[in-house]
């Protein structure tokens, strides 16, 4: 894919000592300056929902929650996003190429699909795009080393590549469901509600 140099990795310390994997949709301008995901003001969001909650004690309630896993190298807590590159045709310069512009037209078209509708037949088309297989490949590969770590999808897009993921994969996953994506409206409102301690030991993430 020609649109390598806008490459934003995945944020994982130590996959031995992951518990918690949350998955979001891609980069955008905050991530592709930190270098790596979940460094923009809706991650700061993530942060303040967990500690909220009774997690990670020690991470500061006013930085973004890949800025804190950095900050800290905390390993029980990962970031995988769907797509490695931003999926916001707003991050890019003016001055991509057409076959660069087709490349982003794959992965708009992919992330409008899944704000539509989710079932079988968008999951079979998604599960044949070159970027589901590189998203399936990583967490695989993040999966050999954290069997047991419980999978958060957050919004429409996480969901989607997640419930493909699970049409092929051949072991059980420990997939915790339900949690939006914070750049969603009315977001505050939508997670009133949610107990993640419901599933979620608070020990898991000190």
């Amino acid at each position: 894919m020609l649109l390598t140099k806008y490459k934003v990795g995945d944020l994982i310390i130590d996959s031995s000592a992951l518990k918690v994997l949350m998955i979001l949709e891609s980069p955008h301008i905050n991530e592709y300056i930190h270098g790596h995901p979940a460094a923009g003001e809706s991650a700061l969001e993530l942060t303040q929902l967990l500690k909220s909650q009774g997690y990670v004690h020690d991470f500061d309630n006013q930085l973004p929650v890949g800025c804190n896993i950095e900050a800290l190298k905390y390993k029980q807590l990962g970031i995988l996003n769907c797509s490695h590159f931003p999926m916001n045709p707003a991050f890019y310069p003016c001055s991509l190429t057409d076959y660069e512009r087709a490349q982003l037209d794959i992965l708009t078209n992919i992330k409008q699909s899944l704000a539509r509708v989710n079932n079988n037949e968008v999951h079979i088309a998604l599960s044949k795009s070159d970027v589901f297989k590189d998203f399936a490949n990583r967490l695989s590969q993040v999966l050999t080393q954290a069997p047991n770590v419980i999978i958060v999808p957050c919004g429409h897009t996480a969901k989607g590549f997640i419930d493909a993921f699970t049409t092929t994969y051949p072991k059980p996953l420990n997939i915790l469901y339900g949690l939006p994506h914070p750049t969603e409206p009315e977001w505050v409102e939508k997670i009133a509600t949610i107990d993640l301690t419901d599933h979620i030991a608070p020990e898991i993430l000190p």
